[in-house]
């Protein structure tokens, strides 16, 4: 089952968000939980904001977390994605594909023109484009990083 996150699911939020960080390119990074859990009650809050939880028996297992916001040129609407994890023995459901799905269908409903969604974890980067491709997406850009 995919719903909306309350304030209820931060816990579930933090221990996933934290497994995501531990096995992603940024755990060489301090992880601050509170942190994540003030932007998990903003984004819950906030009209623009969305949290999605995958449920499976009755526990939280995956989510994604993403907003709305103007384009930088103009007042077109673009949705965007902080983020999207399915946890480790959950993988290979359907609660990646049915995340996004929703996420789309609410950008959508709440006046996105355009959604992002970015690979940035280096985790599973080629399934994950491939899921993002079965719904529609195409590949638009590349991300470069290095340390400071």
């Amino acid at each position: 089952m995919i719903r909306n996150a309350t304030r209820d699911d931060i816990p579930a939020l933090i221990e996933l968000g934290t497994l995501m960080f531990m096995e992603s390119r940024y755990a060489s990074s301090p992880f601050v939980p509170e942190k994540c859990a003030q932007l998990a009650r903003e984004l819950i809050d906030a009209p623009a904001g969305c949290v999605l939880v995958a449920e499976e028996g009755g526990k939280v297992v995956g989510w994604l977390g993403g907003g709305i916001g103007e384009q930088w040129f103009s007042h077109a609407l673009q949705a965007f994605e902080y983020g999207v994890f399915i946890a480790p023995a959950h993988r290979g459901s359907s609660a990646a594909y049915r995340l996004v799905k929703t996420f789309t269908d609410w950008a959508r409903d709440n006046g996105a023109s355009v959604i992002n969604m970015g690979i940035t974890t280096g985790v599973h980067e080629e399934r994950t484009g491939d899921l993002y491709a079965r719904l529609g997406f195409t590949r638009t850009g590349l991300l470069y990083s290095r340390e400071a």
